[in-house]
């Protein structure tokens, strides 16, 4: 029998330290860490997330002159290729999820099972058999963050998942998206909306996450990740059976091939608690206490 790849696959909101813990992973000797493996399509063809570093590979190359990706993509990147699970996350299905947390299963599964949902689990699949020939490591790391994009992974034929389930208090995910998006001018979403936004997305992760089995899933807050790197990185080796390593006091892209992510990943960081929001809140008495309340949902 043909021994299964293992994939580590990171779930989380966006603005909640996937970057960082996937920066982190990617340090041990036996991952090999691709980043947003559900953008790859968008980085091939210059659309969607990945404008600020012109959709290229962290090793500055375009996808398809990357030494390592050019291999991979060998005789699979083709007119229907696609690496993104399709769903809208404020549909019925979705609302039901969140409200209704005892049919998740059900609900959730809608998403993955359409024929276009299939065909694109069946290309995961594939892209994940090249990535673990190309990069013979024992672990291949995956920081898409989306939650129903985990449950396609977990689907893949070949695939061995196991599941991080990354949280961070809404607040602070709150503000670093306003920031984000002002920065970029994107969205003229204003912090509740944002909140409450961010509130109904944990909950559709948190019922995903909860669809999958137990020995393969773990869950970690950032300001744990953050604070106490060693001790999140020994909770994750010793669950997922990894070899436990020392956690580099930075974070920096060494000699990685990875795609996506926060636009702060080229630049090299001391690993330390982002605190800076919460000068956010004050004098926003109101918007701090539901989020507290929020954060207890």
């Amino acid at each position: 029998m043909q021994k299964k790849i293992n994939i580590i696959y990171i779930i989380s909101d966006r603005r909640s330290g996937s970057t960082l813990l996937e920066n982190i992973l990617s340090k041990s000797g036996e991952t090999v860490s691709v980043g947003e493996l559900a953008m790859l399509k968008g980085h091939i063809e210059k659309d969607g997330q990945g404008e600020l570093w012109n959709w290229n590979c962290s090793c500055r190359q375009p996808i398809m002159q990357c030494t390592f990706w050019s291999k991979v993509l060998a005789g699979i990147y083709d007119d229907s290729f696609e690496t993104k699970i399709k769903w809208f996350y404020k549909s019925l299905n979705a609302l039901y999820t969140a409200v209704l947390p005892g049919n998740a299963k059900k609900n959730l599964l809608r998403f993955i099972h359409t024929p276009e949902s299939i065909d694109t689990t069946k290309r995961l699949n594939t892209i994940y058999k090249a990535l673990a020939n190309v990069s013979t490591k024992n672990f291949i790391v995956d920081s898409s963050k989306d939650p129903i994009q985990a449950l396609a992974v977990n689907e893949c034929e070949d695939v061995d998942a196991k599941f991080i389930w990354l949280s961070r208090d809404l607040r602070a995910i709150t503000v670093s998206k306003l920031r984000r998006w002002y920065i970029n001018k994107r969205s003229d979403k204003k912090a509740l909306e944002t909140l409450t936004d961010s509130l109904f997305y944990k909950k559709i992760c948190g019922a995903a996450f909860k669809t999958l089995d137990k020995n393969n899933i773990i869950k970690i807050a950032y300001e744990m990740l953050a604070s106490n790197p060693q001790e999140a990185l020994d909770a994750i080796c010793t669950k997922f059976s990894l070899q436990k390593y020392k956690v580099p006091a930075y974070m920096e892209l060494v000699n990685d091939h990875t795609i996506a992510g926060t636009p702060g990943r080229f630049e090299r960081k001391l690993i330390t608690a982002d605190n800076s929001w919460k000068a956010f809140y004050e004098k926003r008495f109101a918007l701090n206490a539901l989020g507290k309340f929020f954060n207890s949902l």
